[in-house]
C-alpha cells in the first residue's frame, strides 16, 4: 500500500503558494520511493509556478524518464543570461539516495524556499534517469546497460534523452549524483571503513579545460566543503581504489555522464553519496547529506554566476576550432606530489580517524596524443558511425561532386592490450599511410 503524497496548499496573502513534500519526506525516510510515486509526485507539483514536467524517453519496460524544469521568470529558457544547471541522479538503479534528493530539491523550489538561488540560475532536473533498474533494485538497465558507460554510444534512450537536453539547453554546470559502497573487503581487511557522507568528483579528463577544473577544485569544492561541516557533515573528493592495491580519482574516461559534458566546456561533477549495508539503511543521512551538498554547489553558483557564465563561454568558444589541435587519446593516474587525508573508521577499535591516502596517484599522465585532421571521411556504408556522431551533435557533410583527394588512411594490423585505470584493454596498433584516393558523391 502507498502512502499518500502530502501536499498542502495554503492561502498566504498575495499568490498562492504550494507547500510539498517529497515522498520520502512523507514516508519518514521508511523506504524508497517508488517510480510510481515519483511520476504522482511530478505530476502534482507541476502547478507550482515555474515548474514544468515532461517526460524525455522511455525505457524498454515502458517507464518515463521526466525532465522538471524549474525557473523563476517563465517561460523557460526565455532568458539566456540565466545560468543553467541540470542535475540528474540514479543512473544506477540500486544507488537510490540521489533520487530521493532531487524530489526533496523539487519540493524545496516548489515551496518557495529556493527562490533566493533562482534570482540567479534555472535547473534541469532528472531525478531518476534508470527507473527500470530502481525497480528491480539492481545497477543496470532492464536491458543489462550500464547507463553511466553509455554516454559514448548513445545506444539506450536514457543517456540519449539526456544527451538530447544538454544539447537543447546548453547547461553550464552538470551534476551527475551516485552512491559509492562505504563498506568493501579490500578496506575491511586493511582496517578502514569510508566514512565521508559525500564525495565529489572533479574532472580528470585532459581535454577538459584547465580553466574549469582550477574553479572546481580551488573555488567550488571548498565551498561546499565548509558548508558540509557547518553542517557536521563528512565530506571529501572523490577516489576508488583499495588500500591494498592504490588509490585513485575516478575514470578519465569519457563515457561517463561526468566526463562526457565536461569536454564539452561544462563545469561538471560527479557526487557520490555514502551507501550503507542495505538500499534503506540509514536513508534519512544518506538523502539530506546528498541534498546538502547539492545546495551548497547552487548557492555557490547563484553567488558566482557571471564568472561561470564567462569561463564557459570562453571556454566553448575555443571549441570551436579543433583542426590541427593535440588531443589526449589515454592517459592513467600516477603518483604525484600531491597528498590526501581521508576521513575513515577503524574496523579495530570502531573509532573515527583520518587516514593519509597511500599508495596514492593523484595526478593523471598523458599516455597516447593525436593531432586531428582538418576532417574525417567515412564512406557511405559506415552508417553506425554516421548515426553515432549525429548523437552527439557533431556536424556532418554530404560530398556533392567526385574528387581525388590527398588522404591519411590507418590500417589496424594487430591487436594489443595496455592497462589503464588498473583494467586491461584492447589496444588496436596501426600503421599510416598517407595516399590519394578517390572519393564519390554520397560520401560523408
Amino acid at each position: 500500500m502507498h502512502i499518500p503524497l502530502l501536499l498542502i496548499f495554503s492561502i498566504l496573502p498575495g499568490p498562492t503558494q504550494m507547500l510539498a513534500q517529497a515522498p520520502v519526506e512523507a514516508n519518514g525516510y521508511a523506504r524508497l520511493t517508488s517510480y510510481e510515486e515519483i511520476q504522482a509526485f511530478l505530476h502534482r507539483v507541476e502547478n507550482a509556478p515555474g515548474i514544468r514536467v515532461r517526460h524525455i524517453a522511455r525505457t524498454m519496460s515502458g517507464r518515463n524518464v521526466s525532465l522538471v524544469s524549474i525557473t523563476r521568470t517563465p517561460p523557460f529558457g526565455g532568458d539566456r543570461r540565466r545560468l543553467r544547471v541540470l542535475l540528474f541522479a540514479q543512473q544506477h538503479g540500486d544507488e537510490p539516495s540521489g533520487k530521493e534528493a532531487l524530489t526533496m530539491l523539487i519540493a524545496r523550489a516548489a515551496s518557495g524556499m529556493l527562490d533566493s538561488i533562482l534570482q540567479s540560475l534555472d535547473m534541469l532536473i532528472v531525478p531518476q534517469v534508470n527507473p527500470d533498474g530502481a525497480e528491480l533494485r539492481q545497477r543496470r538497465t532492464a536491458e543489462g546497460i550500464d547507463l553511466n558507460r553509455n554516454h559514448v554510444l548513445l545506444s539506450s534512450p536514457e543517456t540519449k534523452a539526456l544527451h538530447d537536453v544538454f544539447w537543447e539547453w546548453l547547461p553550464e554546470v552538470t551534476m551527475d549524483i551516485h552512491e559509492y559502497a562505504s563498506f568493501g573487503t579490500d578496506w575491511e581487511e586493511a582496517g578502514y571503513i569510508k566514512t565521508a557522507d559525500v564525495q565529489l568528483g572533479m574532472l580528470t579528463n585532459l581535454n577538459t579545460s584547465d580553466s574549469i577544473r582550477t574553479l572546481q577544485h580551488e573555488r567550488i569544492a571548498p565551498f561546499i566543503h565548509e558548508q558540509m561541516r557547518q553542517h557536521g557533515y563528512l565530506f571529501h573528493e572523490y577516489i576508488v581504489g583499495s588500500p591494498q592495491s592504490y588509490i585513485r580519482h575516478s575514470t578519465t574516461e569519457i563515457n561517463d555522464g561526468r566526463q562526457s559534458f565536461g569536454i564539452l566546456g561544462t563545469v561538471s561533477f560527479i557526487q557520490e553519496g555514502r551507501r550503507w549495508r542495505s538500499l534503506e539503511d540509514q536513508l534519512e543521512r544518506r538523502t539530506k547529506t546528498q541534498l546538502a551538498s547539492v545546495e551548497a554547489l547552487l548557492r555557490w553558483c547563484a553567488a558566482h554566476a557571471e564568472d561561470v557564465r564567462r569561463i564557459v563561454e570562453r571556454e566553448r568558444h575555443a571549441l570551436h576550432v579543433w583542426a590541427h589541435r593535440t588531443v589526449a587519446l589515454r592517459m592513467d593516474h600516477v603518483s604525484g606530489t600531491k597528498q590526501m587525508v581521508i576521513p575513515v573508521q577503524d574496523v579495530k577499535t570502531s573509532k573515527d580517524t583520518l587516514w593519509r591516502v597511500h599508495p596514492y596517484r593523484g595526478e593523471v599522465h598523458l599516455l597516447q596524443a593525436v593531432t586531428l585532421p582538418s576532417f574525417y571521411l567515412i564512406k557511405p556504408q559506415d552508417t553506425a558511425i554516421v548515426q553515432l556522431l549525429l548523437g552527439h551533435h557533431i556536424t556532418i557533410e554530404t560530398v556533392r561532386r567526385e574528387m581525388n583527394m590527398r588522404v591519411a588512411v590507418y590500417h589496424v594490423d594487430s591487436l594489443g592490450t595496455s592497462v589503464v585505470e588498473g583494467d586491461t584493454l584492447p589496444l588496436p596498433l596501426v600503421r599510416k599511410d598517407t595516399t590519394t584516393m578517390r572519393v564519390h558523391p554520397g560520401w560523408f
